[in-house]
């Protein structure tokens, strides 16, 4: 039953999210950046209060290094396209990258399975390192995967006018 609960609920938000993929909905570029900057406001916070070992550190970079490519890679899987009646740029999630999403955080808790509920604080905190810094890299690095496509699919419409 320990393992049940939180499966449940990955399998629940899972299908939730894919049920809600919806239709294409305007991309608010400038909002872009609001996002990283709340996920770095409250690292930046964690951090304050509990800072890293040497450790940590190194496993917050390497986090942050594997959810860039992670965030890269997932911001590649975002459909825009130019709506030539409104001109405003559509956004829509693939359903590739709410999976991936989702599998993400399915890592993060087989992570903890694997360092079990007996396991001292430092091993938890490294894995929290990690995943702060983790979380960070796919959440900047989408967005700015995102904005670099914007501008050049309408860097191409205005070229092609």
């Amino acid at each position: 039953m320990n393992v049940a609960g939180p499966l449940l609920t990955l399998a629940l938000v899972l299908a939730w999210r894919l049920r809600r993929q919806g239709p294409e909905r305007v991309l608010g570029a400038r909002f872009l950046w609001l996002a990283p900057a709340l996920y770095l406001a409250v690292i930046a916070f964690i951090l304050s209060r509990h800072p890293p070992a040497p450790a940590g550190w190194l496993l917050l970079g390497l986090g942050f290094f594997i959810g860039a490519i992670a965030g890269w890679w997932r911001g590649r899987l975002f459909i825009l396209r130019f709506d030539e009646e409104s001109g405003a740029l559509l956004l829509r999630r693939s359903r590739w990258a709410v999976t991936m999403l989702v599998s993400l955080v399915a890592l993060r808790f087989l992570a903890n399975l694997w360092i079990g509920a007996d396991a001292p604080e430092s091993r938890t905190l490294l894995v929290t390192d990690t995943m702060l810094g983790l979380v960070f890299g796919l959440v900047a690095v989408t967005r700015l995967e995102i904005a670099l496509r914007a501008r050049a699919l309408l860097a191409d419409r205005a070229g092609g006018r």
